[in-house]
């Protein structure tokens, strides 16, 4: 029945995102969402409409997402300082390695920090990194929580902050100057749209997250949850630690304390861990994608192999290609242009229908 069910999405779902308002103002990036920056993205996956209050800042969202070659040499003699969460996945190390390329391609020096996976290993390195004097400090911040001090002593010391693919409670002007992420709530959304579209009828879901302390896991799990209606129960959730082999421990238990007959679907916030689920779903004698409908998000080569292959119901992309964005908005410090809170970098559902194995990462 759920092989049918699966088999029934007839319906192509490249969904673009557009930019939500919010209490601060916000730019749409139009970036390919899962090919490296300054790849032209496929027509169905770029902006729609733009909402009224964006239309005026249409020309400053583009710039945010020209090409960086066109800005020729305009890190010359500037150091761009970065502090990773870790290297623990092949999405963390995509990010790391295409923010170098492009800042060194512009005539910059690029120096990493790699917190491990720590929160107190990160702030040490954001001190470092400000001791250091680098001109542009860029953060993918471990968790909401915990960076605010030594983010705000990069500002006061003039440091450019540039928060990428993950936000801080903080605010902008004193713990970071913008923001450049994903929309992670849209993204839960639309897996809850195409689970919803293959198991109709509901079914009995399981969650795997990575974690309470990161807006990325928590909203995402917000977008998907709260699309379903209650035809759709929530059997088991539990935090994967955003990594493969714990997905499949948490995974194996599920199946063990349920049953694998009484559950539908699994629901992960990363494709890593998706295909730790698949895992434990394949040790369990039962088969991804027919007995155990499963969705993630992040666009990786391996999610969209899968999701070719049925195994994999959808894949939701989170672009790890911050190099081009990145680059461009410091040029845009450097020309004293005044800068939104936020700027989104747009996100493309992927299923059977629409999935190009050669745009994952």
């Amino acid at each position: 029945m759920k092989k049918m069910l699966a088999m029934m999405m007839a319906a192509t779902m490249a969904l673009s995102l557009a930019a939500c308002g919010g209490s601060g103002q916000t730019d749409t990036a139009a970036t390919t969402a899962a090919a490296p920056a300054g790849t032209e993205a496929p027509a169905e996956t770029k902006a729609g409409a733009e909402a009224p209050e964006e239309k005026a800042d249409t020309e400053a969202a583009a710039e945010a997402a020209a090409p960086a070659a066109e800005l020729g040499s305009i890190l010359e003699g500037k150091t761009v300082g970065f502090a990773q969460t870790d290297s623990m996945s092949a999405w963390r190390t995509t990010e790391t390695d295409d923010i170098k390329k492009v800042v060194e391609g512009a005539g910059g020096e690029f120096i990493v920090k790699d917190a491990g996976g720590d929160i107190a290993t990160q702030e040490s390195d954001i001190r470092d990194l400000v001791a250091a004097g680098v001109d542009f400090l860029v953060v993918a911040p471990l968790e909401d929580n915990g960076l605010q001090g030594a983010l705000q002593e990069a500002m006061e010391n003039e440091i450019p902050v540039i928060l990428v693919d993950r936000g801080i409670d903080g605010e902008a002007g004193t713990h970071y100057t913008t923001a450049i992420a994903s929309d992670f709530v849209w993204e839960g959304e639309q897996c809850a749209a195409a689970l919803k579209e293959a198991l109709p009828d509901g079914g009995n879901v399981v969650i795997i997250n990575g974690g309470y302390d990161s807006s990325t896991s928590t909203d995402r799990q917000k977008g998907f949850v709260e699309n379903l209606d209650d035809k759709y129960v929530i059997v088991a959730e539990q935090d994967g630690e955003w990594l493969m082999d714990k997905a499949q421990a948490v995974m194996e238990n599920t199946i063990q304390a349920q049953g694998g007959e009484n559950i539908d679907a699994v629901f992960c916030v990363t494709d890593d861990m998706v295909q730790g689920a698949m895992n434990a779903i394949e040790a369990a004698g039962l088969k991804p994608g027919e007995d155990i409908l499963t969705i993630g998000i992040d666009g990786s080569r391996a999610a969209f192999e899968a999701v070719e292959e049925g195994r994999q119901l959808a894949s939701c992309t989170c672009s790890p290609y911050f190099g081009n964005i990145v680059v461009s908005t410091i040029s845009r410090i450097i020309n004293g242009e005044e800068l939104p809170s936020f700027i989104v970098n747009e996100d493309t559902l992927y299923t059977k229908d629409n999935v190009d194995v050669e745009l994952g990462f």
